[in-house]
């Protein structure tokens, strides 16, 4: 009974130590956990990236916003607000109930004479959790975009390489 009493809580330990190091270590792959907390990751200082390419897609149980850049990925942070806003300080109108903000940085989405890096502006899907994608702005280093949901329900950030994308996932 003690040896079994002793592997319990040794099974415990490592359940608990395991768990402490993956949110002080989280995944950069596709296993990233589903949040509704803010995510943000550094960008590495170096050369800004260009955005080259911004598309939805529908996965299994999630709908996808997929920001493709070209020279590295960029610093990104995303997460819920009562409004995004553009390079004005304008608040942003987008479909669904609730408001992602999705800012890249050091990132531009233009090339070295001002023209633009990437086709769009408004993307509007019929998606279950994903409404909308807005590009709200490209001003000093930032490149910022709005994503309209259904609800506040989580999210995920995933890096992906060959060539270096940004993945926003949302659940409906």
């Amino acid at each position: 009974m003690a040896a079994l009493g002793r592997a319990f809580v040794l099974v415990l330990v490592i359940a608990f130590l395991a768990g402490a190091w993956q949110a002080r270590h989280p995944p950069r792959g596709g296993s990233a956990p589903f949040r509704t907390a803010a995510v943000q990751r550094a960008g590495d200082g170096g050369a800004a990236p260009e955005l080259v390419s911004v598309r939805t897609a529908r996965g299994a149980g999630y709908d996808r916003v997929l920001f493709t850049f070209r020279g590295g990925t960029p610093g990104y942070r995303v997460g819920y607000v009562d409004a995004v806003r553009d390079e004005a300080g304008r608040p942003l109108a987008l479909r669904g109930g609730a408001d992602l903000a999705v800012a890249f940085a050091p990132a531009q989405a233009h090339g070295p004479d001002g023209s633009p890096t990437f086709r769009g502006g408004t993307v509007s899907t019929d998606y279950p959790g994903l409404r909308q994608v807005r590009f709200a702005g490209d001003f000093e280093g930032r490149v910022t975009f709005g994503v309209g949901v259904a609800g506040r329900g989580g999210f995920r950030v995933t890096e992906l390489t060959g060539p270096d994308r940004v993945a926003v996932d949302v659940r409906p």
